[in-house]
Formats: C-alpha cells, structure tokens, sequence
C-alpha cells in the first residue's frame, strides 16, 4: 500500500462512480461508522472503519494497487 500523502492521486466523480458500480477493477470502500454502512450505503461496497484502515484493507482487498475509491458523510 502506498504512503498515506500518495493515496489520492485523483478524485472519482458521483456520476463516473455510479457509471462503474459492476467495474470489478473499482474497489468501493465506505469508511462511515457500521451503523450508518448497515443502514444503507453503494452497492457492492465495502465497509473498513476509518482507524485501522491500512491493516483492515490488507485483510479485505486482495490487491492494493487496483484502484479504490473511498467514501464517507464528513470531512475525513
């Protein structure tokens, strides 16, 4: 995984987000509280609390260098 400060090389738009929801080669990870993921969140997304997220995605995503797309509902 790379270095915290080259994780975002570039912001994904809501509509190309929406447009690639069956892309296989899109990871969609939802960093909101479990409560707020299991009420309701994207379709095929994975939750991975925000603290621990590096070891959690070790854990969860098979390979790191594909191209992931993380959300959330403030300013994180």
């Amino acid at each position: 995984m790379k270095a915290n400060h080259e994780l975002c090389e570039r912001g994904i738009f809501y509509e190309e987000l929406v447009a690639r929801l069956e892309d296989r080669a899109l990871v969609i990870v939802n960093v909101m509280p479990k409560e707020i993921f299991a009420a309701g969140h994207i379709p095929g997304s994975i939750h991975l609390p925000i603290t621990g997220i590096e070891a959690k995605a070790r854990q969860r995503i098979s390979n790191l260098d594909q191209e992931i797309a993380v959300y959330c509902a403030g300013p994180h």
